[in-house]
């Protein structure tokens, strides 16, 4: 048996995609709308390059999933517009309501630098400030009650 790559984002995103509508969620797509194949309205990209799009089967039309695109057809402002969204430019599929869902970090948009997610969590540097280190603390928890 011959092992090959393959990538595991649209197994993701079906799982994805079946819970949250299991669960009566809004799923919302984000996408690098600067990536080759992307086909969205570019009034509604973001300073960031990024759009989010509502996926929901209220909000699209003729949904389909290829091996490498997601296609479907929406509208903006009234107008439809169909969309392409290679899955290389899928940056996060989350939920409206909770925000719960995945970030898809290994992406190749992320690693042109149009998204680091890890900024947030980076302390800004102040000059002449010297770095605290804080060591991570753990202890040890007794006698958990099982119901």
């Amino acid at each position: 048996m011959s092992i090959r790559s393959i990538s595991k984002i649209p197994f993701l995103i079906r799982g994805l995609l079946d819970w949250m509508i299991e669960a009566g969620y809004t799923p919302y797509l984000i996408v690098n709308a600067q990536a080759d194949g992307v086909a969205v309205p570019q009034a509604f990209v973001q300073p960031d390059g990024t759009i989010t799009l509502n996926i929901s089967g209220d909000a699209v039309r003729d949904f389909h999933f290829e091996a490498d695109h997601l296609y479907f057809s929406s509208r903006f402002q009234g107008q439809a517009h169909a969309i392409a969204v290679p899955l290389e430019a899928i940056l996060g599929l989350v939920t409206r309501e909770t925000s719960d869902g995945l970030w898809f970090a290994g992406q190749p948009a992320l690693a042109k630098g149009l998204v680091d997610d890890n900024d947030a969590a980076k302390p800004k540097k102040v000059e002449g400030e010297v770095p605290r280190v804080v060591k991570p603390k753990l202890s040890i928890v007794d006698n958990i009650k099982k119901d």
